[in-house]
């Protein structure tokens, strides 16, 4: 399956439930034992189809994770993880440790890069600010990141996040110090764009780390 073809599960029909179980045992109660049994069915039938709906396309994100973890990752350093929704891939690369995770499974998936790394200070970077007005201040490998396509946030995470303020906030990883770039994509297993971005993160942090640190007033 392509991965452009990747669509949301749609789990509208599980809705009809609470609806279609009671409506059954009424129609059974008043004798239309065969209405009763083609409302069966027809549950029985979606509820399949929705289940290999499921499998299909968990399937199709695990043959995606391996090719971009076998070209990209070295080798014996990654593992995929997959949960309702939420799909990680974690390894080594460019000389660093990172966890690549889909929030999702549609054609345009939120995808997070998180890169551990030393962080000295805390800082949120989201779209719709003004690129020139934001990267005021800030390093200047900043503001190609700002200028990626499909850009949402950056995030830099000075210490490590708690597990449940972690799952609260999305965060797949080790939850930091680290640094968090959210994009949205249309082809999230491109190899190209993802050596790209860990590369500038690369970037980002190394400049963040060499950033002159303000001395306190009085000394």
């Amino acid at each position: 399956m392509d991965q452009r073809d990747i669509k949301k599960t749609s789990p509208w029909f599980i809705l009809l439930f609470p609806i279609a179980i009671p409506a059954m045992f009424v129609l059974d109660y008043f004798g239309y034992r065969i209405i009763a049994l083609i409302i069966l069915v027809a549950l029985a039938l979606f509820f399949v189809y929705y289940v290999y709906t499921v499998f299909t396309k968990f399937r199709s994100l695990w043959r995606g994770f391996i090719s971009l973890a076998e070209a990209f990752c070295d080798p014996g350093s990654w593992s995929i993880r997959h949960y309702p929704y939420h799909h990680t891939l974690t390894g080594s690369a460019l000389g660093c440790r990172f966890h690549y995770s889909l929030l999702g499974h549609d054609e345009r998936a939120l995808c997070q890069l998180f890169l551990e790394c030393p962080v000295g200070k805390s800082l949120l970077l989201e779209a719709g600010e003004d690129p020139a007005q934001s990267a005021i201040g800030l390093p200047q490998a900043m503001r190609a990141v700002l200028q990626v396509p499909g850009f949402r946030s950056l995030r830099a995470l000075p210490r490590k996040v708690p597990f449940f303020s972690r799952l609260l906030a999305g965060l797949a990883g080790s939850g930091g110090p680290g640094l968090v770039l959210r994009k949205q994509l249309d082809d999230p297993f491109s190899l190209p764009v993802l050596k790209r971005d860990l590369a500038l993160l690369l970037e980002v942090a190394q400049a963040l780390k060499d950033e002159p640190r303000q001395e306190k007033e009085g000394t």
